[in-house]
């Protein structure tokens, strides 16, 4: 387990922030993430903590995924940064 940062832009920052898909989702593959946005609004991060990388790849490519995708209205590229162990 890792923590990870996943970067993307969003269509709308207020449909991302109150769709309930993250408090449903993330647990299946995570133990706590924080929200972050960047100053203009149009672009988010999400720090996740104790990640299993293989159930997120996993949730992420599955139609309840997309779904859930389409509806916080994220928009490609996300970008995901994995944290390297030992690394300060």
């Amino acid at each position: 387990m890792t923590a990870v940062v996943v970067t993307h832009a969003v269509g709308d920052f207020e449909q991302w922030l109150k769709a309930g898909n993250r408090e449903r989702l993330f647990p299946k593959f995570c133990s706590s993430y924080r929200l972050f946005k960047h100053a203009d609004g149009k672009s988010v991060s999400v720090v996740a903590e104790g990640v299993d990388l293989a159930k997120m790849q996993a949730l992420l490519s599955t139609p309840e995924g997309a779904a859930a995708k389409a509806e916080d209205t994220v928009i490609d590229p996300i970008e995901v940064y994995i944290e390297v162990e030992g690394g300060k």
